[in-house]
């Protein structure tokens, strides 16, 4: 949406086609006054141009490590500024790991594909193998100050990123993650596992969004984005109000 009619909703309130306009991933970065964006995995800056297309102008730190994404990455980054770079992975412990690239590299992941993978999309067949350098969060987030959203999207490795960030996300205003309904990839968590891992670290959702939709089934979702806030957050009783 044109920035200009988005701030016009925004502050008029009013209803769009017909109903109140959904509340967006630039809505909570507004409201959190988010001025730190941690990237991990970034691909080829997908997601740090939405953010600039949505009127984000803070710092964006991005994590990629296939060879080629990042090169493209890196460009983007630094046409923009503000956006920073850095060419590896992050895990529970610093080293190494072999990251399977798949034929659209967005679908790369540390972890093996399923059978099902190739009834989501045939081009998550994997291309090549890469080895990759392996950090952890808390490592390359030491330095990092101001009001962080930590958005993780590994392909069924995010609970890995999270455990070597243990630090990182008790200082996180919100976390975005890409969360499961068919198992694409071996040993990644369920939608519902994610959801009790967070709630353990003191996270609810807050938004939830589909990403993709079943090859054989195009009105149930694969995946969702779901946003998490920080319990803490919330004083005294919610107040509902419809969207």
């Amino acid at each position: 949406m044109n920035r200009l009619i988005r701030s016009a909703y925004k502050r008029l309130g009013i209803i769009h086609l017909g109903r109140r306009r959904v509340r967006d991933l630039i809505d909570f970065i507004e409201d959190r006054e988010i001025d730190v964006v941690i990237d991990v995995g970034a691909n080829v800056g997908q997601f740090g141009e939405s953010l600039r297309d949505g009127g984000y102008r803070g710092r964006i730190v991005s994590f990629e490590p296939i060879k080629s994404a990042f090169q493209t990455l890196a460009n983007k980054a630094a046409a923009e500024g503000k956006w920073e770079v850095h060419h590896c992975g992050l895990g529970a412990v610093a080293g190494t790991a072999n990251l399977h690239v798949s034929e659209l590299s967005v679908f790369s992941s540390i972890l093996n594909i399923t059978s099902a993978a190739g009834l989501h999309d045939s081009r998550m067949a994997v291309d090549h193998v890469e080895e990759v350098p392996i950090r952890t969060l808390d490592e390359v987030a030491a330095k990092l100050s101001g009001r962080i959203l930590l958005k993780i999207d590994t392909q069924g490795y995010e609970r890995q990123v999270i455990e070597g960030g243990q630090q990182t996300i008790r200082r996180s205003l919100g976390i975005l993650l890409e969360l499961p309904i068919i198992h694409v990839y071996e040993g990644e968590w369920s939608f519902h596992e994610a959801l009790k891992f967070m709630a353990e670290k003191g996270f609810v959702p807050a938004q939830i969004q589909p990403v993709g939709f079943h090859g054989k089934d195009n009105v149930s979702a694969v995946e969702f984005d779901c946003l998490f806030r920080p319990l803490s957050q919330v004083d005294g009783p919610l107040s509902l109000e419809r969207s």
